[in-house]
């Protein structure tokens, strides 16, 4: 397999960046953003190749809860020194919380989303993504009031001016907790998941080991049936790109130091 000749250089790469990003003074402040967002995406990608590599469920969740607590430093160190400017503070970067809840860690997920933004941010942010990402969010604290959300399903569905969404319809059969919506929407989303992934096939996007492990594993999909189940509906052990493998409960702790490749 292509990615196992990149799973080393990746892991040496991801580890020397997180020796230094949680300390202060080694980078500054209008850097974090940058260096997180792509730190995240490495120890993403890392997971996957792992768990495909070596079939380590562990390791992979240990690699995505890594992420989500890049992202949680970040907005920890933002809301110490409010005002900031940065394109990375708006609440619609939900990949690193979309880790942390992959990977299980639903405590995690919920101080990333509490630490948040919680208003719109028109320069940083699509208006749909925020809303996506707000509803997320209720949803991961246990809001169970389906009025709590419909503020932000009407602003969904108004910015998408009449276009239809894979991701509203989940999260809309996850707030009314439909099972027969959910099955419904979530294999909509997957397939135009791998729509896309055709798409760039085809128009010969360039494949480096993040674009490639990306193909093989779709973690925002992994999130979304964490979330499922913690409505009460059922879910199959598989699906497309959401492998049983992945979806494992995590039985060792996060180690203090990274994994070694």
């Amino acid at each position: 397999m292509q990615l196992a000749e990149d799973v080393d250089a990746l892991a040496y790469d991801t580890a020397f960046w997180l020796v230094g990003y949680e300390e202060p003074g080694v980078y500054e402040l209008k850097d974090l953003g940058d260096i997180g967002a792509d730190l995240s995406r490495k120890l993403r990608a890392l997971a996957i190749i792992t768990l495909l590599t070596t079939g380590d469920s562990d390791k992979f969740c240990h690699n995505l809860i890594r992420s989500g607590r890049v992202r949680e430093h970040y907005l920890t160190r933002m809301r110490q020194q409010p005002g900031q400017a940065d394109h990375h503070l708006a609440s619609a970067r939900v990949d690193p919380l979309l880790d942390a809840l992959a990977a299980g860690d639903v405590e995690l997920a919920h101080r990333i989303a509490w630490i948040s933004p919680r208003t719109w941010e028109p320069q940083r942010e699509y208006e749909d993504d925020f809303c996506y990402a707000q509803i997320l969010h209720r949803l991961i604290h246990g809001v169970q009031s389906p009025a709590v959300y419909q503020p932000f399903i009407d602003q969904f569905e108004n910015a998408l001016k009449g276009q239809p969404s894979e991701r509203l319809a989940v999260v809309k059969a996850l707030v009314q907790r439909s099972q027969a919506d959910f099955d419904l929407a979530f294999e909509a989303l997957l397939d135009a998941r791998r729509k896309d992934i055709l798409s760039a096939i085809k128009r010969a996007q360039m494949e480096d080991p993040i674009v490639l492990a990306g193909r093989q594993v779709f973690i925002e999909g992994l999130a979304l049936l964490r979330l499922a189940e913690r409505q009460g509906l059922q879910t199959a052990p598989d699906y497309l790109y959401c492998p049983s493998l992945a979806r494992r409960p995590m039985r060792t702790p996060v180690p203090t130091e990274p994994d070694a490749p």
